[in-house]
């Protein structure tokens, strides 16, 4: 069957090679660092996309308690004990369309169980691993000329530093097969025993509103509230003594260290390192759950659990590999996994796609732009590429605990969609759809309790049930709603065959029976409308006035996802719901406004505004003005339209696809161009944040304002990234850096501007044919 409205490009999305030299491009932007951090600056990382462990100059997590973070493992607080009980909890009812409607927001007569469910369950920090100095932690003044290099290629971090005037060099990496992390080190200090490594577990806080956002993830002051214990190995993949494991329990909580000595090799030919609880059992102190690996003796007399007795015995190299999983486990050796990792690395840089602009092109931008991408692209493999657990990333990846740990469920299009157009596609499909199944039950469900058929997805999101946190937006917010529409359609531009049609119909068929459902029909004007109650894109808007908000309703998101839902029937050869034809067919008009000198029309965020909101001084006013990227989002990030299945009447369909109402009848050229010239005039670069500029740049390319769409992406002095790469929020987002988003998001629109979009003409459509940008890239896919 004929596929509509986007093209399948036939560029390769494996190996390449000729056109680019990838790896020289790559390996220009290795981050190198020669000043201390401090806890203000984002750590260096290694990781796979479900585990990331965090580092400062020391290669490990030595003078600042960086975090080891997961996509699996998960607290839950205590319960509150003011007498609220968690089951009393069902919402706040909103009147909504002459009915009441309970909606996920907090609930004034139960402030402690709202703020538990918001909070609950966060992420857990696994463990801390660091250096440690003549039997005490090692002060950063004792640390000097520090030199820290991350090797984009290959995926790991070469630390060389003094301590107290001795040399130090430790190599951290990562792995792409297992949550493990491998560290090499060698300095005299280690020979002398003065340099040995600590591991130390903390216990997550209650969560209240003041640990919305924890740069460093867990305490020490709570040692009795959970256990740690040193396990013995049984020798099984290793040399006998070469594994160890310590077990951490928190409640419900509960997982391994799992620990592996040197090379592997049999005992006579490598020194083993030993290890050691610096407390007994049950101790209340701070540092109850501290254990300490010191290097193994040269003569290798020493056996895994006894004391040192002679520092001139030791060992001046210590190699070691911390798996950490929830089950007990014999790790690979720390040789094993870099040559293994280092391998995978240069693997995910050769394959899928990628775009150079730095090569050819004489604009002074060029090169920071790459820097970006290219650094984008490893950012969003350590903390983007959540696929065994098939999670989407919260706003700070693994980083640290923005939002509780978190995900955001109309984020996903920010952090992952990329994959699909870079010629990642398994990427992708590790998140896609199974993100949607996992939520599938929960949804349909809260769709039912509150009236309405179908599934109703949730936004910031308990990883495990489901459960949308009930925050005040949260509960409202409405255009993470077709968003698996979006998403299907990259999927199946990726792989255009029956089983990825059959494997995502179920989720669009949740997704479309609420959409249809949720839409009330006005007997007054014969539409149907959206809201309100509801919030907009940008979380600005009166939720009490949101009437058919621009972006995520009327004729645009809300009926290009019906479109969608449609036309995969056809794909599949399946009847259509009449339901979802006849509401596509009769959604409120798009809210327009016009200018009564001019008689220029204007989109607008909601309907019932007047031209007059344009320069509207007051308070909404402010808040509208202030961030109306869903106006340029109707041109930037939203689709051409698939064509309408048009039923003969109410009472039957068809099958048909009706070619006068595809393409982009929705959004009238001119209005938008109109409107976007608009916001350029009102959003000054002083107030764009987020993901503001990459939609931006994307309406830019797409209504042909190919230098405008550059200058958005090159603002630097407005958009920042820090010297690591890693995209900051700005504005009054009040979080802490990294901001996800921005790096996926300007990957997502360079690749759109690059590659270009379904429809687009010319090779980089959205670059500037100035002669100073030149142009390269291979391996991409058109965007939508």
């Amino acid at each position: 069957m004929k596929l509509y409205y986007f093209c399948i490009l036939s560029a390769s999305i494996g190996f390449v090679s000729g056109r680019i030299d990838r790896e020289a491009i790559v390996s220009k932007f290795n981050v190198v660092r020669k000043n201390l951090i401090n806890n203000e600056t984002t750590p260096l990382q290694v990781g796979n996309g479900d585990f990331a462990f965090n580092v400062d100059n020391t290669g490990m997590q030595t003078f600042l308690p960086f975090n080891t973070l997961s996509t699996w493992a998960w607290h839950n607080d205590s319960l509150p004990a003011n007498g609220e009980a968690l089951g009393d909890y069902t919402g706040v009812p909103m009147l909504t369309h002459g009915r009441n409607v309970s909606y996920e927001i907090p609930d004034p007569n139960l402030p402690e169980v709202s703020q538990w469910i918001i909070s609950n369950p966060n992420r857990v920090n696994l463990g801390r691993i660091g250096l440690k100095f003549k039997g005490q932690a090692l002060p950063v003044f004792q640390i000097s000329e520090p030199r820290q290099e991350l090797n984009l290629w290959n995926g790991f971090i070469t630390s060389k530093f003094n301590v107290d005037g001795v040399p130090v060099e430790v190599i951290t990496q990562g792995d792409l097969e297992t949550d493990s992390v491998a560290f090499e080190i060698e300095s005299d200090l280690l020979g002398s025993g003065d340099l040995q490594v600590e591991l130390d577990f903390p216990y997550p806080p209650i969560h209240g509103t003041e640990h919305k956002y924890e740069v460093f993830a867990g305490v020490y002051g709570f040692p009795l509230n959970h256990t740690t214990q040193l396990v013995a190995g049984d020798g099984k993949g290793g040399a006998n003594g070469s594994v160890a494991h310590i077990y951490h329990e928190m409640q419900e909580t509960r997982y391994y260290v799992n620990l592996r000595w040197g090379t592997g090799e049999a005992p006579s030919s490598s020194p083993l390192p030993t290890i050691r609880r610096n407390e007994p059992p049950g101790s209340a102190s701070k540092s109850a759950h501290r254990y300490t690996i010191s290097p193994g003796e040269k003569d290798h007399t020493a056996s895994y659990s006894l004391p040192r007795t002679a520092k001139s015995s030791l060992s001046s190299k210590l190699s070691f590999t911390a798996h950490f999983a929830p089950s007990k486990h014999t790790p690979a050796p720390p040789a094993e996994i870099r040559a293994r990792s280092s391998a995978a690395w240069a693997t995910y840089w050769k394959q899928g796609g990628f775009v150079d602009v730095v090569t050819g092109s004489t604009n002074a931008n060029a090169t920071e732009l790459q820097r970006r991408v290219v650094l984008s692209q490893y950012h969003a493999r350590v903390n983007s590429a959540g696929t065994r657990h098939r999670q989407p990333p919260q706003e700070s990846g693994l980083m640290n605990n923005g939002w509780y740990g978190k995900f955001h469920m109309e984020m996903v299009v920010w952090h992952c969609a990329h994959w699909a157009t870079w010629g990642r596609q398994a990427l992708f499909d590790g998140v896609f759809p199974g993100v949607y199944e996992t939520f599938l039950e929960s949804s349909v469900a809260r769709a039912g309790r509150m009236g309405w058929a179908g599934a109703r997805w949730p936004k910031m999101t308990d990883p495990i049930t489901g459960t949308s946190s009930p925050g005040g937006i949260n509960g409202l917010l409405m255009w993470q709603q077709p968003h698996p529409m979006y998403l299907a359609m990259l999927a199946y531009q990726g792989s255009p065959t029956q089983k990825t049609l059959e494997r995502w119909d179920p989720i669009l068929t949740a997704t479309a029976d609420y959409m249809a459902s949720y839409a009330w029909k006005n007997e007054s004007s014969g539409y149907y409308d959206l809201g309100p109650p509801a919030y907009g894109v940008t979380e600005n808007t009166p939720p009490k006035e949101s009437l058919n908000l621009a972006y995520e309703a009327s004729r645009t998101y809300w009926h290009y996802g019906l479109r969608v839902a449609q036309h995969w029937k056809t794909l599949l050869g399946r009847p259509v719901p009449k339901v979802w034809t006849r509401v596509a067919a009769h959604l409120a008009p798009l809210p327009t406004t016009t200018d009564a000198k001019t008689g220029q029309s204007y989109y607008a965020v909601y309907e019932g505004l007047n031209h007059s909101w344009w320069n509207d001084t007051s308070n909404r006013g402010k808040k509208l003005t202030s961030d109306p990227r869903s106006l340029i989002m109707l041109q930037g990030i939203l689709p051409d339209l698939p064509p309408l299945i048009i039923s003969s009447s109410d009472n039957t369909t068809t099958n048909s696809p009706v070619s006068q109402h595809g393409g982009r009848v929705i959004v009238d050229s001119e209005t938008a161009r109109a409107t976007s010239d608009k916001v350029w005039e009102i959003w000054g670069d002083e107030n764009i944040r987020g993901w503001g500029r990459p939609v931006l740049a994307m309406n830019a390319a797409r209504i042909g304002r190919a230098d405008r769409a550059i200058y958005h992406l090159t603002a630097f002095d407005y958009w920042d990234f820090d010297d690591a790469g890693f995209a900051v929020r700005g504005g009054d987002g009040g979080t802490p850096p990294p901001f996800l988003p921005g790096n996926a998001g300007l990957l997502l629109a360079v690749g759109y501007m690059a590659a270009g979009w379904a429809g687009s003409e010319g090779d980089a459509p959205g670059f500037p044919k100035d002669g100073s940008w030149i142009v390269k890239h291979e391996g991409m896919l058109k965007g939508l």
